[in-house]
């Protein structure tokens, strides 16, 4: 039985995973968000999530740990790593301290800020590309954005759950820290705005609101800036 789902918050992925274990189908297999599965007795496994030092591979030694704990690598997906173990071995956690569970979120973070500047280049480079007229760049440059505003709420999600697990450990945290600031998301909505204006206005016009939609992403990006801090 296959499965396709979109997520960016493994949490809520490892808890949906582990849902429909309980109900019956073991996850066998995952390939750019589609999932495989098959039958099993309900609940017979637990299934956790990991992010890896290695893209699409795990270290010998992550194996051997994994092997002596009786834990199953399912699948390994870019950095991430689908785990599961026999509920009946007991309780299945990866992570038991702050410590450990501060720098694995972290870990995640960085990921996610060096996908989100990487795509927010595309972005404005497709947008750029639209601006001369070129109907395939709209279509790409929309879908770029949203994906950049999604990828932005995953960082603002992982920051406020590392920022959850520092309060644990008594350390300050800044009220304004991992907040987008909404000139981004008014820039990023502006701009694409602009490129679906119709051919018929000036230009000019659509080149003055590409730029000041480009203007207020970076203000955006710097009043933002403390979410892509470490």
């Amino acid at each position: 039985m296959i499965k396709f789902r979109l997520y960016f918050d493994k949490d809520k992925e490892t808890e949906w995973i582990n849902k429909l274990a309980a109900e019956g189908l073991s996850l066998t297999g995952f390939f750019a968000g589609f999932y495989n599965f098959e039958k099993c007795d309900p609940g017979k496994y637990t299934y956790q999530i990991d992010f890896g030092e290695k893209f699409f591979a795990v270290t010998d030694s992550y194996r051997e740990f994994m092997e002596e704990n009786n834990i199953e690598i399912v699948q390994t997906w870019g950095y991430w790593i689908i785990l599961r173990k026999h509920t009946s071995d007991g309780k299945f956690k990866l992570y038991t301290d702050v410590d450990s569970s501060i720098e694995h979120y972290s870990k995640i973070k960085t990921m996610f800020k060096i996908v989100t500047i990487i795509e927010l280049i595309c972005f404005i480079m497709e947008c750029l590309v639209a601006a001369a007229g070129n109907n395939w760049a709209v279509f790409f440059a929309t879908l770029i954005g949203i994906l950049v505003l999604v990828l932005l709420r995953a960082v603002v999600n992982t920051n406020h759950i590392i920022n959850e697990l520092k309060e644990r450990k008594g350390e300050a945290v800044s009220e304004c820290e991992g907040k987008v600031s909404p000139i981004l998301t008014c820039g990023l909505l502006l701009n694409c705005c602009a490129m679906t204006i119709s051919e018929s206005v000036s230009p000019y016009i659509k080149a003055g609101l590409h730029i000041f939609a480009i203007i207020l992403m970076l203000v955006g990006l710097f009043q933002s800036r403390n979410i892509f801090k470490k």
